[in-house]
Parts: C-alpha cells; structure tokens; sequence
C-alpha cells in the first residue's frame, strides 16, 4: 500500500488537495472517481506501514465517538464530523469507506470487519450488541477504556523490559568490538617476537577470526531461523508455551496474563449488554494459550449446556478457588458483573506486579553474567600484557 497526495475537483467544482492510500497510482484514480471526485493530480508521497501508532489511535478514534454519540448526533453524523477533523491517511479512509457503508444501509459492525487488524473480533461484537439496542455511547466508552487498559498495561511491561534489553545489546556490541578490533593486535606483537600468546588469549582470537571469516553463516543462520519462525510462527509459540510451562515462574506469570485477558474482555462484554454465553464465546476466543483456551471453550459449552458459570469455573484447574468462589457469591446476589470487575483489576495488579518482580530479579543475574563475559575477555587481553616486557626484552 502506497500514500498519495492528491488534487481534485469535487462534484460542486470545489479544489480538493487531500491524500489517499490505495496499491497503486491508478487504483487510486479509480477510487477517487468513486468517491465523485475528479482528480487533477495524483503524487506519490510514501509507503503506508501500519505501526503501532495506527493501530493505537483506535482510543482516540473511540472516544470520539463515544463523546460525540453523548451528545445527542447520530452515528452517521459523528462519522462527518469525525471526516473532517485532522487524522492520519488510514483512518481517513476507514472513516470514509463506513460513512459509504451507512449510506448505502450497511452496518458499522459489518464494515469493520473488513480490517480485522484493526477492529478485533470483541470489538466488532460490541459494535454490534451497540446498534442494536442503541447504546453507541456505552459501547464506545467500554471499547476505548479496554483498548487503553491495554495499551498501558504493555506499557509498563516494555518499559520494566527495557533496561535489561539495553544492557544485553550494549554487552553484546562491546564484546564483538574487543574480539574483532582488540584482541588480533596482540597476535601480531606477539608473533613479531617470535613469542606464542597465552591459551586463553588464542582461544579469543581464534573466535575473533572465525567472526570475521564466516560471519556470514551466522547471519544466514539468523536469517533462516528468523524466516522459520515467522513461516511457522503458530507452532513455534505453542512450543515456546510448553517449554515455559516447565519453569514455575513464568508458567504463574502466563495463568495471570490470560486470566487477566478473559476476566478483561468478560468485564467489557458484560457490560456491554450482550448475553453470558456470547460473553464468554468473546472471552475465550482472546486467549491464545492453547491449554488455557480449550479450557475457557469448556466452560462456554458447560454453561451453554445449563450449567452454572461458577460449576463450570471450578472443574478447570485454570480458575483458583478465589475466583470460582467469588463468581458463586455473584450468581447468587445478582451482581456478576460486580465481581467480575473486581476479578479483572485484581489480577490485572497481580500480573503487572508479578512481572515487574520477575524483570527486577533477572537484572541482577544479567549483570553478573555480562560482568563474567567481559571480565573474561579483559583477562584474556591483560595476560599478553602482563608478559609484554620479558616478550620486548627477549627473555
């Protein structure tokens, strides 16, 4: 996809300077042309990336929405409106391409399936419980909150993340720089004495010059791993799950993540308005896990079946008591959505916590283990020159 400034001449013969983003220039002739415009001229300005910053601009585009829908303007004029406010080229043509959906009778929901990157299933589903029983305000309030909760939550992971990723980089690009340009110096002093380098000294060097001779079978070898793990990216996750399924502290980190991720989307369709049953269809239909999904689908069918949500809880090992406990008390004073509220914000802190302790006590064991490689390294630079005199003077 390619971004294209454009000059055209509306219907009403007004001059039009805008931009667009289509596959090709000629793609774009044709789109402007459906939109009743004349194009005059059409510049290729960039190539369209959707970053991050597309993709989170789903709160602002939301909570437009929703305020606009509180005060009274419908659905399609908060569309108008929200068309001729500043927005990045993409959401232009999201907007535009629902304003011509809802002219022609279509739906909003319907339309946003047709960028699924964007507007997720859960998100397409509240839509629709929102045109249905006309609580566009509710539903877009529900939406942007839960988008912004998760924003903030991966927010915070990245940012406890960073220090130890830094540090490894920095590590690793000064340990390649000391093997490369450093250590093969005191190769050639050496053998300008007729002098042989200590063991430990030589091992780096032969590291050093197997480097820079081969380096590019690591990098092919990086590039082929790199391509399969994208190929088969699914399974090398489900691999990736089980074998931290192994160690205690991450396989406690992953049941918080995904128990935070279904009580969150339970929470927001819940109050959304729409039925349990499609309620927690939503809600497992978020979970990746494989082990944790099929116990969520589980669920789903035992309460579709008849029985209680708290019944079916309890025969997963995936929910603690805690949970199955406070659902029980919810069912019976009529309050579900209450605790399922509570449920969420408690394991939401929980999980945040948990990983922030976890990065906390990696940091140190990082530290140590960078202390220990580029202490190695200065050793084996330091020995030769502990040696250098006698090497000089011939003794």
């Amino acid at each position: 996809m390619f971004i294209y400034s454009y000059i055209a001449l509306s219907k009403n013969n007004t001059i039009i300077k805008d931009v667009i983003i289509s596959k090709s220039k000629n793609c774009a002739f044709i789109e402007l042309l459906n939109l009743e415009q004349t194009p005059i001229k059409i510049t290729f300005k960039s190539v369209f990336f959707l970053d991050r910053k597309n993709i989170d601009y789903r709160i602002h585009f939301f909570h437009q929405l929703s305020a606009l829908s509180s005060s009274g303007i419908n659905i399609l004029q908060s569309l108008y409106i929200l068309q001729n406010n500043n927005h990045p080229p993409f959401w232009k043509m999201i907007i535009k391409l629902a304003i011509d959906d809802l002219k022609k009778g279509g739906s909003l929901a319907n339309n946003f399936k047709r960028t699924p990157t964007i507007f997720t299933p859960t998100i397409v589903s509240l839509v629709e419980v929102a045109e249905k029983i006309g609580q566009y305000e509710k539903n877009f309030k529900i939406i942007a909150e839960m988008l912004k909760h998760h924003q903030q939550t991966k927010k915070k992971i990245l940012q406890s993340l960073r220090y130890p990723i830094v540090l490894i980089l920095l590590s690793a690009v000064l340990i390649l720089l000391m093997l490369i340009y450093v250590l093969p110096q005191f190769e050639t002093i050496y053998q300008s004495f007729g002098h042989d380098l200590p063991f430990m000294t030589s091992l780096l060097i032969y590291i050093s010059k197997w480097l820079s001779e081969y380096v590019i079978y690591p990098l092919l070898a990086i590039s082929l791993l790199s391509f399969s793990l994208f190929r088969y990216k699914q399974k090398f996750i489900i691999c990736t799950i089980k074998f931290l399924n192994y160690i205690p502290a991450f396989r406690n980190l992953t049941r918080e993540y995904n128990l935070t991720l279904y009580f969150s989307m339970l929470s927001s369709t819940l109050q959304a308005g729409l039925p349990l049953t499609e309620c927690l269809k939503c809600a497992a239909n978020t979970i990746v896990h494989p082990f944790y999904k099929q116990a969520c689908l589980v669920i789903q069918h035992s309460v579709v079946k008849g029985d209680s949500l708290s019944t079916a809880m309890n025969e997963q090992s995936f929910f603690p008591n805690m949970a199955c406990q406070l659902i029980a008390v919810a069912e019976e004073s009529g309050q579900l959505i209450h605790f399922v509220q509570y449920l969420f914000a408690h394991f939401s802190e929980d999980f945040i916590f948990r990983t922030e302790t976890l990065l906390k006590r990696i940091e140190p064991i990082l530290l140590i283990s960078m202390a220990f490689l580029v202490g190695g390294i200065m050793v084996a630079m330091y020995l030769p020159i502990f040696n250098l005199g006698n090497v000089i003077t011939g003794i």
